[in-house]
């Protein structure tokens, strides 16, 4: 329990207030997630003894300690390192009575001693506060603190991947194969966790006449280290340390030397000595799926397999046991199971539901049973296989108690069991998730099958188990991507009605191209929910070209009297600054329902739904029912195409005829200029060869020009030109005939626009999914009313017009450079000029604003730094101002007649610190009457007690795990808000005045109501 001071200080930084994110009695933990950490973290007779945990999104996040438990420097050292080998939390707080100390979890050269805070400065929203950990604040203030790089996880597996590169490497390598060098330190892995969890102890050493693994190395004592192998190897049974091709004895005293510094924590890359050392007490079980990827990733990048990160396979675990009452007594089945961080984190968990149903930990015993009778999976990898089974032995050795240890190493009946043939099937024949041989994968005999599939477009001569089960049973494997098949089969392996969860590639499920998989298993299995993390590709899967999607099924025909019925839950979390805690948040905010039977149509609205609202839909369907451009093409019968191929292979013809071409190349179309200059045209590389001549049409007259590439906003490069020139096949083009500049250099403006942009964004796939990247396919579907066809005659002379001119200011003799302001400004202009075009009403180019300045600079972030996208920047007052006049437009729309009146503001901040706002919106009859002040609260702090007291009868809220959180009381509504640009855009507005409205003329309108 919370001794005085450390309670006084937690009341003072507002962690008092936030419910059960609090914890200091190891008896709350319960069955949640990290309770075995969590556990460790409070033990009174631990090795850490922390007096608190403040979660985030169920993460171990901040720390609190009381000095007295720390006295020194080495003893704040201490708890840092193990903190740091735990691989959770991100700060430490020693709290005293006068003063906390805020330590970085992390410890590098140059880093901040502490970051201290006085008892005068305590604040609720100020340093250190929970308000500022929940916030972005904290990242931006200490930004090197939470660097990801330095967490244990990626320090170990640089370390790792250094050592294997000095084993093999030079003209006389210490070792041969990579593969051996990859066992080898395994096996110094795999050793170094039993030494360090006590399972191979001092008793144990004694026994069998051995020393430490570390003082072997140091000896360069290889055949002892051998014997140490074979030993364990008897005593724990297991499939962990089978015999190697190689031998310590046989390894030369370089690769010992290697091997020693390892453990010794020399940093292998500088030569220099690091702070501290690994402690495999500590660094999670998970991290063995680490170890899997930097040693096999050469391998299984050809299988299409990718290491999975422990968020995701939380997220993952998390939804494939939601909603059992008991997991202890289901099934367990992972198809391709890896590393095995899918089983782990499954059998952690299960593990941690009966031990918290009986309140005492369990028995070895207990925990093979238990380990037997849920966990199964298999994989083609035999080496996976084995680390797979090592990760599920520690999880039966975690915190064993010393009684148990003993048993488990003199009791010749009590051993580790054999799981890789029986549990765990291995190898090309049982292995192979589509094999006959398989003894799992079709006995419909698990509750829940759960997995990342391979991700991969098979050739015509692989992948014959695959391709020839979906040819059998009539699956649609687009492209041959082995993952449909598999989704496909694990109807097979579950039993009817248990449950699927299967984190896929996004390209399978929003893919065009892929509809036609999605349409044909949504009748197969009853969807309950997908969670698309396309926004977070480049930060999940550094090596993947795809994003990933999390889908859970339930194992019942989707299709029944022929109809497709029911709903799932689609969420489509974007990154923000929580990632820098290795945290993947979900909420509300980003999660819609959709009818299972819009799928059988196609995959549409799932890309239109990642980004756009309900208010995108509707301008999505308006602007549908226009013509759209590939309409024209037809009518008009305009030429449409890429340019000529070069050289391809073995393939080329004579270039002759293109020779007599002037060239554009595609670099060219980069230029912010609406028009193609001629000072930026060449003569053809010949050296480049030619392997096809594209369409002759398109190198002469009037035609509109665009790169493959969009700009980093996902602007079309599109330019208007007349000149006679060729270009490459990374460019697309339109000509629209002879006759034609007028309407050609208005349809350069148009797809210039940010209209087109938001287009690409809404619609398409690879610009929220992929690589910004513009097909002719895209180019085509966008919508267009040709001029002549335009019902206002005088609106279209006068743009066209307008167009011309803004075209030919970019026509200057010299091939003059602009600048980008010069740019903008003509591209702000040509905006105003399509948005006329097309009738767009006020609200509507507010959604295609905000879409194209906030989002397009805000898509899928590469790395932490990038973390801080526009989206999360801190709304400014004009902002907030736009905000306010777009949600007050917003609920007048609605209004009846147009009566009643209607006044939003921001509520005072009262000298609240927190990244929160407050917008009250007063409703009545009378306009004199709604420009009072909030009647419940007149600053934020107060309306937010008043909020909770009546909401909650007095029960804390933790307003920052429900963003955007609308309160009804009476006539006036009040939206907490979190100080993040995302919440404060004008299509925000337009989404709250929307839900304001459907909550006070539903039934939830309560007195104090909450969505």
């Amino acid at each position: 329990m919370a001794a005085a001071p450390l309670k006084a200080w937690l009341q003072a930084l507002g962690y008092d207030r936030l419910g059960d994110a609090l914890i200091s009695d190891p008896a709350e933990v319960g069955a949640r997630a990290y309770a075995a950490e969590l556990h460790d973290l409070l033990r009174e007779d631990g090795e850490f003894r922390i007096n608190a945990v403040f979660l985030v999104e169920e993460t171990p996040t901040v720390c609190f300690v009381e000095a007295a438990r720390v006295p020194t420097v080495e003893a704040v050292d201490a708890v840092r390192q193990r903190l740091w080998n735990q691989n959770l939390a991100s700060a430490l707080l020693v709290i005293s009575d006068e003063e906390v100390r805020a330590y970085s979890v992390p410890k590098w050269k140059n880093a901040l001693v502490y970051d201290a805070l006085s008892r005068a400065d305590a604040k609720s929203d100020g340093p250190w506060s929970a308000s500022e950990v929940l916030s972005s604040e904290l990242q931006q203030r200490l930004e090197d603190w939470f660097d990801p790089s330095r967490r244990v996880d990626r320090d170990l597996l640089r370390q790792l991947s250094n050592a294997v590169t000095q084993l093999t490497s030079g003209d006389i390598p210490l070792i041969s194969r990579q593969i051996d060098a990859q066992m080898l330190l395994a096996q110094v892995l795999f050793i170094s966790y039993l030494e360090h969890r006590g399972i191979v102890g001092d008793d144990y050493r004694l026994a069998h006449d051995l020393k430490t693994l570390r003082e072997f190395v140091v000896a360069s004592n290889g055949a002892d280290i051998d014997k140490l192998i074979a030993q364990l190897k008897i005593d724990f049974n297991g499939d962990f340390l089978e015999p190697s091709e190689i031998t310590w004895a046989d390894l030369p005293q370089g690769a010992l030397t290697i091997v020693g510094r390892l453990l010794s924590r020399v940093d292998l890359g500088t030569g220099q000595a690091d702070f501290w050392n690994y402690d495999f007490s500590q660094i999670p079980v998970e991290l063995l799926s680490g170890i899997y990827e930097t040693f096999l990733q050469d391998e299984r990048k050809i299988d299409g397999a990718y290491y999975t990160p422990r968020v995701l396979a939380e997220l993952a675990i998390t939804h494939a046991l939601a909603g059992f009452d008991d997991p202890t007594i289901l099934k367990l089945y992972d198809g391709a199971c890896g590393s095995g961080i899918l089983l782990t984190t499954a059998f952690r968990k299960i593990v941690a539901h009966r031990q918290a149903n009986l309140g005492r930990a369990l028995e070895i015993g207990e925990r093979i049973s238990l380990l037997e009778s849920t966990i199964y999976g298999g994989d083609v990898n035999r080496i996976a296989c084995r680390v797979t089974a090592f990760s599920l032995y520690l999880c039966l050795l975690e915190r064993l108690s010393p009684r148990d240890l003993l048993r488990l190493q003199q009791d010749h009946e009590c051993k580790l069991p054999k799981l890789v043939g029986k549990n765990i099937v291995e190898g090309q024949e049982q292995g192979d998730f589509f094999s006959d041989a398989n003894p799992f994968s079709a006995s419909g005999g698990f509750d829940v099958v759960v997995s990342n599939p391979p991700w991969r477009e098979l050739r015509a001569d692989e992948g014959i188990n695959a391709s020839g089960w979906a040819a059998r049973n009539k699956v649609r494997m687009p492209h041959r991507q082995i993952a449909a098949a598999f989704a496909a089969k694990a109807t097979e392996a579950a039993k009817a009605g248990g449950r699927i969860a299967l984190i896929l590639p996004t390209s399978l499920i929003t893919a065009p191209t892929n509809a036609d998989f999605l349409r044909q298993f949504t009748t197969r299995v009853q969807l309950e929910r997908m969670v698309n993390l396309a926004d977070f590709r480049r930060l999940l899967f550094a090596q993947a070209e795809h994003a990933c999607t999390v889908l859970v099924a339930t194992n019942r025909p989707g299709l029944t009297d022929g109809r497709v019925e029911g709903e799932f839950e689609y969420l489509m979390p974007k990154c923000d600054i929580s990632f820098a805690f290795n945290r993947l948040t979900l909420h509300d905010y980003d999660k819609i329902t959709v009818p299972r039977s819009s799928l059988v149509a196609g995959n549409d609205e799932l890309r239109r739904r990642f980004w756009g609202g309900q208010r995108d839909e509707a301008l999505f369907y308006r602007l549908s029912a226009l013509p759209n451009l590939n309409d024209c093409i037809r009518k008009e019968k305009w030429p449409v195409g890429k340019g000529y191929h070069k050289r391809d292979g073995g393939k080329s013809v004579d270039h002759q005829p293109l020779a007599q071409y002037p060239f554009l190349a595609t670099r060219e179309l980069n230029a912010p200029r609406l028009s193609v200059s001629g000072f930026s045209l060449q003569a053809l590389p010949i050296s480049d060869g030619v392997a096809s001549y594209g369409d002759f049409a398109l190198y002469d007259g009037p035609r509109v020009l665009w790169p493959d590439g969009t700009s980093p906003e996902l602007e079309i490069r599109a330019a208007y030109t007349n000149l006679r020139f060729c270009f490459p096949s990374g460019v697309g083009a339109i000509g629209v005939g002879k006759g034609g500049d007028a309407i050609a250099q208005f349809l350069a403006c148009y797809l210039r626009s940010s209209l087109a942009s938001y287009w690409l964004i809404l619609t398409g796939y690879s610009a929220a999914a992929e690589r910004a990247r513009v097909t002719v396919k895209e180019i085509k579907s966008l919508p267009f009313i040709h001029p002549e066809r335009h019902p206002d005659k005088e609106l279209v002379r006068k743009i066209l017009g307008e167009a011309e001119a803004l075209i030919s200011a970019f026509d200057t003799p010299h091939g003059q450079i602009f600048s980008e302001s010069y740019y903008e400004d003509a591209r702000n202009k040509l905006d105003h000029l399509v948005f006329d075009y097309f009738g767009l009403k006020q609200a509507e180019r507010a959604l295609i604003e905000d879409m194209v300045q906030l989002v397009a600079y805000s898509l899928q972030p590469t790395s932490y730094a990038e973390l801080h996208t526009p989206l999360q920047e801190k709304p400014t007052t004009e902002a907030q101002a736009a905000y306010l006049g777009e949600l007050v437009h917003g609920l007048k729309a609605w209004s009846r007649h147009g009566k009643g009146a209607i006044r939003a503001s921001l509520v005072e901040r009262g000298g609240f610190k927190t990244p929160l706002d407050v917008v009250h919106v007063a409703l009545s009859e009378s306009v004199a009457d709604v420009e009072r002040g909030p009647p419940h609260g007149s600053s934020i702090p107060a309306l937010l007690d008043a909020i909770a007291a009546e909401a909650e009868q007095g029960r804390a809220i933790d307003f920052f795990s429900m963003p955007n959180s609308i309160f009804i009381w009476a006539d006036d509504v009040y939206l907490v808000k979190p100080s993040r640009m995302r919440f404060w855009t004008r299509s925000a507005a337009l989404r709250d005045a929307d839900e304001v409205v459907a909550m006070l003329v539903g039934d939830r309108a309560t007195k104090v109501n909450a969505a």
